[in-house]
């Protein structure tokens, strides 16, 4: 398999970053251990799940083509200005393909905030509770 770019990596941290970033550095693991079980631990289809319109809530405009020719560069620019959480996202991504990370969520490729259950969960069975977020496999 062909090594990802550092472009390539800052995207799947920037999904980390600005959809856990709140809920710490296992927040984030969860996030990219989802990003591993819908790509069925295939590291080259980590950036295809990330960049999967509607995949994540946090990049809906530019997986949506919303910001144009810009398309990840803000995302990028605004999720690496958390200086605390952004060098914590590209560790867990360098684990993520170097196939080192540890799956909390125990087999999740979904998940929701904790306060809601979205439609899609049912027929879903629940993995893992980490921070605000509730993980979800099918059964």
């Amino acid at each position: 398999m062909a090594q990802p770019t550092e472009w390539e990596k800052e995207i799947v941290a920037t999904c980390l970053v600005l959809e856990a970033a709140n809920q710490g550095e296992s927040g984030m693991q969860a996030v990219a251990s989802v990003i591993a079980n819908r790509a069925k631990g295939d590291p080259s289809q980590y950036l295809s799940i990330v960049k999967t319109p509607y995949a994540f809530s946090a990049l809906i405009k530019p997986t949506t083509g919303k910001t144009g020719e810009k398309g990840f560069s803000e995302e990028i620019a605004r999720a690496s200005r958390d200086h605390q959480a952004w060098p914590i996202a590209l560790k867990i991504v360098d684990q993520l393909y170097a196939d080192t990370l540890p799956d909390n969520t125990f087999g999740a490729d979904h998940y929701s905030r904790r306060d809601q259950l979205p439609s899609w969960s049912h027929g879903m069975r629940a993995t893992a509770v980490i921070g605000d977020h509730l993980f979800f496999k099918r059964y």
